[in-house]
Parts: C-alpha cells; structure tokens; sequence
C-alpha cells in the first residue's frame, strides 16, 4: 500500500512529466512555425525548378524509369541526390553552374518522378541506374556529385563498374556521406538486419493505410532541422521538409534496409577517380570522421571542410559548393586526353 505522501508526490510528478511534455510538444510547434516558408518566399530564395530545365523521363534495363532534368552547356556536371529528396534539391546547383557547365539532376528510384523496376531498391542497382542514364544522355569528362545516399551510389558505381563509368565520369564529389554503416558502432550484421527488416515492414504498413512516413508538419520540420547547421534558412528547411513528405514510406523503407547494410570502406583503394570529399563541421548524420575516413582511403582524393555547416551542403553553402564543383571540373578536363 502506497502512503498518503508517496501518492501525492507521484501524482505531482506526473503531473510535473504531463506539463513538461505539454510546454515541449508546444515549444516544438511554436519553433516549426517558424521554419515554414510560402511558395513566394521559396521562389525569391532560388528553389523552384526552372521553367526552362529540360526533362527526360528514361527508361532503365528492369523496367524502371529514372526522371532527369537539365540546363547549360558546357563540361558536364552530374548531381545524385540523398535519401528522402529529389531533384529539386539541387536548385541553386542547376541556377548557378549552368552558365559554364551541362549540369544533369538524377532523380533516384523511388524518388521524385522516377519509379523502380523489378530489381528494386539496393545500391548496386542505384549506381546501375546513374550509369545507363549517363549512357542514355551519352554523358562524357563529366563530375560525378553525389549527396548522402547519392555519394553512396557514387561509390558503388565507381567500385563495381569503374571501366563504364570511366567512360563517361572523370572525376567525383562525395558530399556529406560516408563509406561505411552509420551507427557508428559495431553492430552485428544479422542484428542490422532484422531492425532494417522491422523498419520495412512498418513503413510498408504505413503506405498501404495511407499514412506518410512521419505525421504532423511538425515532426516533419524538425526531422529536417537536424540535418542543418547554424542558423538553417526556413525555405530551406520547407523544401526539405515538402520533398520527405513526398516521399513513398514503403520505398523508404526499402531504401534503408539497403543502406543498413552499407559499407565500402576497405574498397575505397580501388576508386582512381580524382575525388573531392565534402563535409560540414556541424554534420551530425555523416559527421566528419565519416569524410576523413574516405579521404584517407581514396588515392586521389582531397578533404574540403565547410565550418559550421550540416548535412545540407547544396542548401546551406551553394557558392561554396558550386565554385568547388567548377573548379574540380577545370582540372578534370585539362586532365583529359585530347
């Protein structure tokens, strides 16, 4: 039997708990009001597609079609987007490198307007998909970027098929991504497994009831404000958060089994590609251990570190990126056999 004191000091704890949550769910809704940003404000901030891109709609060798979009002319500079996003993300890539380069934005499956085929979600054929589009648009001398999942694809591709994509990539970007599983820790692959098997099936779940991937616009804003660094502008935020709740949850979760079992770290070696790694100090998703790790294990590879910056690099440091970008092209081309 509980004493008359006891009770009561429970009941103000929990009475305390109820409150503490009430103030933190409200302070939560409060703070993501103000990362929200109107259709006006997100064109005056450069992150509309452009009337003008050229689309292409591909159809790749399981069936699936991959949507690309293009603008410029010029030595090419490809971009592969991260998980939950599109091409859409790489706004101020197509508006501020198009002036002296071919810049191509892939959509991946299961992003955007492109779809899986019969193969499905995994890297291997992710990377398959960024080399018959490079084929279909007969792509040469080109810079491969590639964001989060998209430098994961990068280095597959670049791994598994280096003599195909040789022929149309001179050099790579890996932008705030890693090489390796992203705990951070050991974790038995049979363990990695079965979490990455429960986390399909609910998002599966979750599709076929109608239901996004993560509720409430709320939750959504927040999900994307971590991975930004200081002072995130709220456009930027919007259109992460419009493009994750876009996404399909049973093809995220199909996504991510494949990511769970990520890891190309001791075949780094094997990657002869000029390659700039990027990383933000403020990145907590693929911190900058993740990008020493790969600069160190690239032959040819030089670490760019942006302070202050998250995981957004191509949102949050766009001139800083896309002069990089301009740059690592200058020296791939003069590389280049005449």
């Amino acid at each position: 039997m509980i004493a008359p004191r006891t009770r009561r000091r429970l009941e103000f704890g929990a009475l305390a708990a109820g409150a503490g949550a009430l103030a933190g769910y409200a302070g939560q809704r409060h703070l993501s009001k103000r990362w929200r940003a109107d259709q006006t404000a997100m064109e005056a901030a450069g992150l509309v597609l452009d009337d003008r891109l050229v689309h292409h709609q591909i159809p790749v060798s399981d069936g699936g079609s991959i949507h690309v979009v293009e603008t410029g002319a010029g030595p090419p500079i490809v971009l592969v987007h991260g998980l939950t996003l599109s091409v859409i993300t790489w706004a101020r890539q197509l508006n501020g490198l198009s002036a002296n380069h071919r810049v191509i934005a892939i959509d991946q499956r299961g992003h955007g307007l492109s779809a899986a085929g019969t193969d499905g979600y995994g890297l291997d054929r992710l990377a398959e998909d960024v080399i018959e589009v490079l084929e279909a648009l007969d792509v040469t001398g080109a810079v491969l970027v590639g964001h989060s999942l998209g430098g994961m694809v990068t280095m597959t591709a670049a791994i598994n098929s280096r003599d195909r994509l040789a022929d149309h990539v001179a050099g790579l970007a890996l932008v705030a991504t890693s090489s390796h599983p992203l705990a951070g820790v050991p974790v038995p692959p049979s363990v990695i497994d079965r979490l990455s098997a429960r986390g399909e099936r609910s998002l599966g779940r979750a599709e076929r009831r109608g239901h996004p991937a993560i509720r409430g616009a709320s939750m959504l804003a927040w999900s994307m404000r971590v991975a930004y660094g200081n002072r995130p502008d709220p456009t930027a935020i919007e259109l992460g958060r419009t493009m994750m709740a876009a996404m399909s949850p049973a093809s995220l979760g199909s996504l991510m089994r494949g990511i769970g079992s990520f890891k190309l770290k001791d075949r780094l070696g094997t990657i002869d590609l000029p390659t700039r790694v990027v990383v933000g100090t403020r990145d907590v998703l693929t911190p900058p251990r993740h990008a020493m790790a790969m600069a160190e294990g690239i032959p040819h590879a030089e670490l760019v570190v942006l302070p202050g910056t998250g995981h957004m690099v191509m949102l949050e440091r766009p001139e800083e990126l896309n002069s990089m970008l301009h740059e690592l092209s200058v020296v791939v081309t003069k590389g280049r056999p005449t």
